[in-house]
């Protein structure tokens, strides 16, 4: 009974902003103007996509993405020697580890998911596309390294190098969007940007020659 509880929470999800896409009426993204019909019709393909993917793991493969030490019982009398949360857990995890006082650890663990709330404020830059900023590329692909980083290192026991690079980690972590977000917005010149969705996609169409005009 469940999994039937996690697929009907999955789901309303991802018909919740069908419904909010739909009720919200036009768009107009980046010059191009699109109705709702379209873009509510694609994002119901793709809430029809996941619940199939959610539905597949749920029912046929649930151990796929867990982990096999929950299967262990727990033993009231002892406490586990290393602890190992889910995969998508383990940056946060890290970061917690990472801070030597426990109060401090909790409020960088709440800090580093909740200031994920603050980006489109923190995000100083006029350009949101990352394609057309060269310098916060670099730190953005940085982030992403440090990102897998904590991940893993949230795996690993707190102890020796394991330890000294999730502090390094956590401190890019913050800064990214502390100081890189703000600080690169205002200092960096951007590319220059296409006139529609249509040309950063497609490129620019060459213009065709007139037909010469055959004399008389």
């Amino acid at each position: 009974m469940q999994k039937y509880y996690a697929v009907v929470g999955a789901c309303f999800i991802p018909f919740l902003a069908v419904v909010l896409l739909y009720l919200n009426g036009r768009k107009k993204w980046v010059g191009a103007a699109h109705t709702n019909r379209p873009v509510t019709v694609a994002a119901l393909v793709l809430a029809l996509l996941f619940f199939a993917v959610y539905a597949a793991l749920v029912f046929y493969a649930p151990n796929l993405i867990g982990h096999s030490d929950n299967y262990i019982p727990a033993n009231p009398l002892q406490t586990p020697a290393h602890i190992v949360p889910e995969w998508y857990f383990l940056p946060f995890y890290a970061i917690l580890r990472a801070i030597p006082s426990k109060l401090l650890g909790v409020v960088a663990l709440i800090a580093s998911i909740g200031i994920l709330a603050f980006v489109p404020w923190l995000d100083t830059s006029k350009v949101r596309s990352t394609r057309y900023r060269p310098l916060y590329k670099w730190f953005f692909w940085l982030f992403v390294v440090t990102c897998i980083g904590l991940g893993y290192l949230g795996s690993q026991p707190p102890e020796g190098w394991y330890l000294v690079f999730g502090r390094l980690f956590t401190v890019y972590y913050f800064g990214f969007f502390l100081v890189v977000m703000p600080v690169v917005g205002w200092i960096e010149r951007p590319s220059q940007l296409p006139g529609s969705i249509t040309e950063a996609v497609l490129g620019k169409k060459k213009k065709r020659a007139p037909p010469a005009k055959v004399k008389s």
